[in-house]
């Protein structure tokens, strides 16, 4: 696991952690105990508190802080620096309402509802708590906001902000405008990139503390992966959102490009090209007009075509191959010529795993997605039984080849040459024809959609497993293809 995480990475772990059965309310209630802890051990006789908070998670927790405080001596002042009206995270109008409640009757909390910059004066208290935007900085502040980061530095009180310092890019630790100066930075779980790369003038001391998120939340995928799929910007046009090119299915084999091209829709690229023999294509374009489909003379894919092919590729941002293609030698020549040639990415899956040499793929930007068998035929190489071997030999493969795999099993496996990912979604009934297609055609999709192939591979185990749990919950172990397409729309997030 990752001991520095981005401000994305870390909004991935947090909606694992509640799609492992965690809710955020109670890491919220973590974070702000655990931060209360620290200052009663670390500041025991600094008892006047001054704690300013925003309206999101950040603020959330510190308010969950000033309760917490409250109850082991301290004095504390919080300045609310929002319309209570307008706060949009549920468990922070959750503790929103709970302090409001407690400020009523214990005259050791004083509230302050900040509307204007004009009301916020000089601070004179032992410590200062800055809890007003952790990790939602990206630009120039507004009032009374701005206000009160003058406020805190100004300030000789002890400062310390929750997360991240409130101005601070969490990403690249710039200051787009101004930040909050701390004394000490008490980041949650992890430490965020935005803290190594700024200078400690900007952070203090960065104290890391574990607020109870498993390490399966890392480890694992979940629903919180589907964050790190580009949404299409308001402004984009044709062609901005992804494109594809799926190569494959004989006469013998055709919906196995059918159902990779549907589930590569699905994540709503704008283009997919599709290249198959004569004699398939007719048929295949019968089923989708938003299918592009291209043929090559006689029954079988051969290397003759590999002019009009690469053309193609000229246009797209990802290449599938091997979709019910069949193993005849000319298909493979074809193949490897793609692999040697192309420096876009390829996801080789199915009967490409038979035909392509692995010697083509190193220093490419290739993604393969073998079951057992099929990766043994591939590397050449033979799985161990134990977990840790397994992704100890395929990160070593990864490393030598610069692979991403996505090993298919009752766990699937997904390595790069430094990260691995498990994922654990997915049943019996995915034995049925047709999911391996559709788990290439995500992955391919995904490509165009994400940062890296790791990201593409992880998220594609995870939906189509995802999809087909939730079939198997509605249909039983004798759920359909078209049950889980139907799921896969019915998913959040993509």
């Amino acid at each position: 696991m990752k001991n520095v995480l981005t401000p994305i990475q870390m909004s991935v772990v947090d909606k694992n952690t509640a799609y492992n059965g965690i809710p955020t309310l109670v890491l919220m209630e973590n974070a702000g105990s655990q931060i209360a802890n620290y200052i009663k051990e670390n500041y025991p006789n600094h008892k006047k508190i001054s704690i300013y908070v925003g309206s999101g998670g950040n603020g959330g927790d510190g308010l969950v802080v000033a309760r917490h405080l409250l109850n082991y001596g301290y004095k504390i002042r919080l300045f609310i620096l929002f319309d209570p009206r307008n706060i949009k995270h549920p468990d922070t109008q959750l503790n929103y309402a709970a302090i409001e409640k407690i400020a009523q009757a214990d005259g050791n909390l004083k509230l302050y509802k900040i509307r204007d910059s004009t009301q916020l004066k000089p601070d004179n208290s032992d410590i200062i708590i800055d809890a007003i935007l952790g990790t939602g900085v990206r630009s120039k502040l507004r009032e009374p906001i701005s206000k009160a980061v003058d406020t805190i530095n100004y300030s000789p009180a002890i400062v310390i902000s929750v997360d991240i310092p409130t101005g601070l890019n969490p990403t690249d630790g710039s200051t787009p405008d101004k930040q909050v100066i701390p004394q000490t930075t008490l980041t949650l779980h992890k430490k965020k990139t935005g803290l190594i790369k700024a200078q400690k003038t900007y952070t203090g001391d960065v104290v890391v503390l574990d607020i109870g998120i498993p390490k399966i939340s890392e480890l694992y995928t979940g629903l919180g992966d589907l964050l790190k799929i580009h949404k299409p910007k308001p402004d984009s046009h044709k062609n901005q959102n992804g494109s594809i090119l799926i190569i494959g299915s004989n006469k013998d084999y055709i919906g196995a490009v059918v159902f990779a091209a549907t589930a590569a829709l699905t994540q709503h690229v704008d283009l997919v090209y599709i290249v198959v023999p004569e004699k398939s294509a007719p048929i295949i374009k019968q089923y989708n007009p938003e299918f592009i489909v291209r043929s090559t003379p006689g029954d079988t894919l051969t290397d003759e075509s590999y002019d009009m092919i690469s053309d193609l590729i000229e246009k797209v941002d990802a290449i599938l191959i091997g979709s019910g293609s069949g193993v005849d030698v000319r298909t493979g020549k074809l193949f490897n010529h793609i692999i040697k040639s192309v420096d876009k990415p390829v996801v080789i899956d199915a009967d490409a795993l038979k035909l392509v040499d692995i010697e083509n793929t190193r220093n490419k930007k290739v993604i393969i997605t073998p079951h057992v068998h099929e990766f043994m035929t591939f590397t050449d190489e033979k799985l161990p039984d134990m977990m840790d071997e397994k992704i100890e030999l395929l990160q070593k493969l990864s490393d030598e080849y610069n692979l991403t795999i996505l090993l298919k099993g009752v766990v699937d496996i997904i390595t790069t040459q430094k990260d691995y990912k498990l994922n654990n979604t997915g049943n019996a009934g995915m034995t049925m024809g047709g999911t391996g297609d559709i788990l290439a055609g995500l992955t391919c999709a995904l490509v165009t959609k994400t940062d890296s192939l790791f990201d593409a591979a992880s998220i594609a185990a995870f939906i189509i497993g995802y999809a087909a749990d939730k079939a198997q919950k509605e249909h039983g172990d004798y759920y359909s293809i078209d049950d889980i397409f139907n799921n896969i729309k019915k998913i959040e997030g993509i």
